[in-house]
């Protein structure tokens, strides 16, 4: 596959789960968040405190063709936006992390796939997904699959910054 057509793939690929992370935030946090400008991002360590992840895998059908995919996705929040977010889903203010809060990040996660999936499936993907995992601490590092491309995509919102990482590699 061509590098157009694959870029062209990844911009759809993507499109779901920021609209769906949007409307997460909208209804479950009243929060409406903003997405900045897209990178690729070619390191392992995260921009957040407290970072959730999903990974995914199965197939583009397009025609008569199945291509194989796989990559995940990771929402990553500095501990500011953290509490902020976990108070606004909760109803409840948050000054620091406690056990209450240890799955908020886990149940966004979760909630944008679902969103992004339902929408994938429309457009020829059939997705398997593992189930979201939270990492937390200073400076906290995740490896990338090796050969997928990860775009690092800021949003902006009122609860303050956090970040989306997104993997995918078509394996053809």
């Amino acid at each position: 596959m061509d590098q157009t057509t694959f870029n062209q793939k990844y911009v759809q690929f993507c499109s779901p789960f920021v609209k769906g992370l949007q409307k997460i935030y909208s209804t479950m946090l009243h929060c409406e968040i903003h997405p900045l400008k897209p990178e690729i991002k070619n390191s392992g360590t995260l921009h957040g405190d407290y970072s959730a992840i999903m990974g995914m895998n199965g197939f583009y059908h397009e025609g008569n063709l199945k291509t194989p995919f796989r990559g995940s996705l990771l929402i990553s929040w500095p501990e500011a936006t953290y509490l902020k977010s976990a108070s606004a889903m909760l109803s409840t203010e948050y000054k620091k992390y406690c056990e209450e809060i240890s799955d908020v990040g886990s149940e966004i996660c979760n909630m944008t796939m679902g969103s992004a999936k339902t929408v994938l499936i429309e457009i020829g993907y059939h997705i398997e997904m593992s189930i979201p995992t939270a990492v937390h601490g200073l400076d906290h590092q995740l490896q990338s699959q090796k050969g997928v491309t990860t775009v690092l995509l800021p949003f902006d919102s009122p609860l303050g910054k956090f970040f989306i990482e997104l993997n995918f590699a078509l394996d053809a």
